[in-house]
């Protein structure tokens, strides 16, 4: 689905940026583990230097397979956002490619902590930062 508004397009990529991407691991092992495929629900989103908001004001879903992903973000008042493409990740560094907005790469960091299925990203898409909390369903 292509956005038609420019705010979309960044929101969209803010969003998928943080949900792709992390500022640090919570793992105690060396190496940071790949998010298994499943769905995700969002608890919190940030555009710094903006605040982070949360549920009720913030949600969304994100699928993951092995190298796909499909995510919806509805931040209220600025609307629903969908996208969705392909990830790869190396080492705590993940980059993903838009399928639904083709020319839209976002790269930044993530991490998952296995214990309690908490996916954290922080990446960067056309100049945004986005970070983004999951939590594994």
């Amino acid at each position: 689905m292509r956005l038609a508004r420019p705010g979309s397009l960044q929101l969209m990529a803010l969003s998928l940026v943080v949900v792709l991407a992390g500022c640090g691991s919570d793992n105690t092992g060396p190496a940071n583990p790949p998010p298994p495929a499943g769905t995700y629900s969002m608890t919190s989103f940030q555009n710094p230097p903006n605040p982070a908001v949360t549920p009720p004001n913030a949600t969304g879903t994100l699928v993951l397979t092995a190298t796909t992903y499909n995510v919806t973000i509805d931040v209220q008042g600025q609307g629903e956002v969908q996208d969705e493409g392909t990830y790869t990740i190396s080492g705590n560094n993940w980059t993903q490619i838009s399928t639904t907005n083709p020319g839209v790469q976002s790269t930044g960091t993530f991490s998952y902590t296995t214990a309690t299925g908490v996916l954290k990203t922080d990446v960067t898409a056309s100049g945004f930062r986005t970070i983004t909390i999951w939590q594994k369903q």
